[in-house]
């Protein structure tokens, strides 16, 4: 299944490309080069979920959430196409930055989606119904030139297919390397998230942990010093993948939830467990996309 997924996802990616640059389609073995670059494979397994032992299918998931060059390129699409009603569900929500409290997002608001320097970084602000069309739209280019019966499909991934892509085959991490320490032995951190000066660390009388925020040391704009890492950043797990947890929130297909944390959590709510409520278009919200064959 493996060979045979890889020979379609490369004939697709070549149809994709294709169709949206006026250069030459590039060379079957760069489309290959492209897609090892772009997609893991994610063997078939079991995943634990709501306490039933569940069997998950092998498929493949893109190794990064979708860029803004990625999603732009989208939104252009249907806008040369006329597929403006569209347009108008999947566009970008860039003024979602100023709905975080006690910081000043204006930069972001202006640059994060539009300007150049920001292409390679997970694309935020987006609806699930953009997410669904984006998703509709690969698997339309993708599938232009392809038989009926090797169609593929794109899609948002479901909870446990997420969970398997993550935890692999150690059901028991807490994040998808190896270890429950968010530092490596470099002392490096190993994914994008809210950090706390240890200073800022104390008990109160009853001996329990707080965060004491010291106004003299923290601007108002702290918590944006790091802000969004490139989708391609920090190590990849065991399946090429990478920021499963932090950076952004994932959505999936089949829950109301967002899965994985951000950069905007604390380091326990980036577990690969961690899920949150999906409340629409946020700052800290992307998503990643899986492919399969049609059956």
């Amino acid at each position: 299944m493996k060979n045979l997924l890889s020979t379609f996802l490369a004939i697709a990616f070549l149809a994709f490309t294709s169709s949206l640059t006026e250069q030459a389609p590039p060379s079957k073995k760069a489309v290959l080069k492209k897609l090892k670059n772009e997609f893991g494979f994610i063997p078939s397994g079991n995943v634990v979920l709501e306490d039933q032992n569940l069997s998950v299918q092998a498929f493949y998931m893109a190794k990064t959430t979708v860029t803004n060059g990625e999603y732009k390129a989208f939104l252009d699409d249907l806008k040369v196409s006329g597929a403006l009603d569209k347009y108008e569900l999947a566009k970008v929500d860039s003024m979602g930055w100023k709905k975080l409290p006690n910081t000043d997002m204006q930069s972001f608001v202006k640059d994060y989606f539009s300007h150049p320097a920001y292409k390679d970084y997970p694309v935020v602000n987006v609806s699930k119904e953009g997410a669904q069309l984006y998703c509709e739209w690969l698997t339309e280019k993708s599938n232009a030139s392809l038989p009926k019966e090797k169609h593929l499909k794109f899609r948002i991934p479901m909870k446990a297919e997420w969970l398997r892509a993550a935890e692999g085959t150690n059901a028991q991490k807490n994040y998808t390397w190896d270890g429950p320490f968010l530092r490596n032995d470099q002392g490096e951190f190993l994914a994008n998230f809210s950090r706390v000066p240890e200073s800022s660390i104390s008990r109160n009388d009853q001996g329990e942990l707080m965060i004491v925020k010291d106004v003299t040391q923290f601007p108002n704009n702290a918590t944006t010093t790091d802000v969004l890492a490139p989708a391609h950043s920090y190590w990849p797990n065991e399946f090429g993948l990478y920021n499963l947890n932090g950076n952004v929130a994932e959505m999936l297909a089949d829950k109301n939830e967002v899965i994985g944390g951000s950069w905007y959590d604390g380091g326990y709510d980036i577990r690969n467990r961690s899920t949150k409520e999906y409340k629409g278009a946020s700052p800290m919200v992307g998503f990643r996309v899986v492919a399969t064959l049609v059956n």
